[in-house]
């Protein structure tokens, strides 16, 4: 069974989001990711970068993730992904507004991020090409395609289908993602609807099942090494307790005490 993921609606207001989780469990989603976009150029005051708190109520059926878009448009923007705040996002986006802050941010800054959010409501400045997919794919970072722009106008739809395309072609069909973008519950529209729909893109039934379910693990697999890791490699575990270690502990391995050690084995079976 798959189990399929909408990784961008909007950040509803507080109390508004049992809409969204009766709806998108009568759809067949299993997570879903609450998304703010934050644009750089206003939210940093005093290079200071002021980010929305995440206090949304929890489903018990429904896995909920919160994810940050961040809008930039300058160099200086992307140090900001080094901000510590960020870890308490399980999904951290990019939108560069040009291929130069594109090439800087999957160069200098791959393990920040997770997903990259081009604007494919107007015409790309600048065509995706190997260079800016192959260190993507090397650092598991995915493209990111909203549907929601497809069904609201003629010339959203028409640019959206262009620049999907585009990212289908020159992926051959791999390393993005399908979400929804939508800013009401009306836009949302089930898992295999979204896949015929993306069809008309020329994207193939197999590439898109995969880009709104097993691509995702790739970015839930992501979030969980940069919160709980560092660069990937190590990871920090909290160690139990010497009682704990000792309640735990098979009685039938505890070894009979030498002669030395008459005490130890006093203490197991008083714990025991």
């Amino acid at each position: 069974m798959e189990l399929f993921s909408d990784l961008n609606i909007m950040c509803p207001k507080a109390g508004q989001e049992d809409v969204y989780y009766k709806l998108c469990l009568q759809l067949g989603y299993r997570t879903i990711a609450f998304n703010h976009v934050i644009d750089m150029s206003q939210a940093l005051v005093k290079n200071q970068l002021k980010l929305p708190k995440c206090n949304l109520k929890k489903c018990d059926d429904l896995q909920v993730l919160h994810r940050i878009t961040l809008v930039c448009s300058d160099p200086s923007h992307l140090r900001a992904l080094k901000n510590p705040q960020l870890k308490k996002f399980d999904i951290i986006a990019l939108s560069p507004k040009s291929e130069e802050l594109l090439s800087q941010s999957i160069s200098n800054f791959p393990n920040s991020f997770q997903i990259l959010s081009l604007d494919f409501t107007q015409k790309l400045p600048f065509r995706l090409k190997h260079t800016h997919l192959h260190p993507c794919k090397l650092n598991n970072v995915v493209f990111e395609i909203c549907y929601v722009s497809a069904i609201k106008d003629s010339s959203s739809c028409r640019n959206t289908v262009s620049n999907s395309k585009d990212l289908n072609w020159s992926s051959r069909g791999r390393g993005f993602i399908i979400s929804s973008g939508a800013e009401d519950p009306l836009f949302l529209r089930g898992p295999y609807d979204v896949i015929n729909l993306v069809t008309l893109f020329g994207i193939e039934f197999k590439s898109a099942k995969a880009a709104i379910s097993t691509n995702c693990e790739i970015v839930f697999l992501k979030g969980l090494t940069r919160t709980q890791t560092f660069n990937g490699i190590l990871q920090k575990n909290e160690l139990a307790t010497i009682e704990d270690s000792i309640i735990a502990f098979p009685k039938q391995l505890i070894l009979t005490e030498t002669s030395e050690q008459p005490s130890l084995s006093k203490k197991l079976k008083t714990v025991l």
